[in-house]
């Protein structure tokens, strides 16, 4: 089974990248079109993306604050944050890609999404721009 994992660091204390994943209006402010709700253990929220026009059930799991936050809306993603020097080690993992050629490509994109998610996560806490370069024509394959 193909898992994948993006990771960077953010300057910004871990708090703040926390509520910026669990709010819904900060959520939006980088990365949904919409949120439907704050991120709550054994809750389902429903996110937005309209530059794709998708909409995904996302059904929440464990959450720890400023350490942990877990979710499934079709793969497991956890996300763990780290304290360091005044910033935060951001650690992202993504699993049940599939399995062949089927579950590679699967990890490419979403490899793509979840730098994008870090990028725009970033520009949204350090800069306060909110969506930038958001795109429907970028694409990503396995040749």
């Amino acid at each position: 089974m193909t898992k994948l994992i993006v990771e960077d660091r953010i300057e910004r204390p871990a708090k703040d990248v926390f509520e910026a994943i669990v709010s819904p209006e900060s959520l939006s402010s980088f990365f949904t079109a919409e949120a439907s709700a704050a991120m709550v253990p054994g809750t389902t929220v429903t996110w937005r993306f309209g530059h794709v026009d998708a909409t995904f059930d996302v059904e929440i799991g464990d959450i720890e604050a400023d350490r942990l936050i877990t979710w499934r809306w079709p793969g497991e993603v956890t996300i763990r944050l780290a304290q360091e020097d005044g910033a935060t080690r951001i650690t992202i993992t993504e699993d049940r890609m599939g399995e062949g050629s089927e579950g590679a490509a699967r990890a490419v994109g979403q490899t793509q999404g979840w730098t994008y998610f870090v990028c725009a996560l970033r520009a949204w806490l350090v800069h306060g721009i909110r969506h930038f370069g958001l795109s429907d024509a970028i694409r990503a394959a396995l040749v």
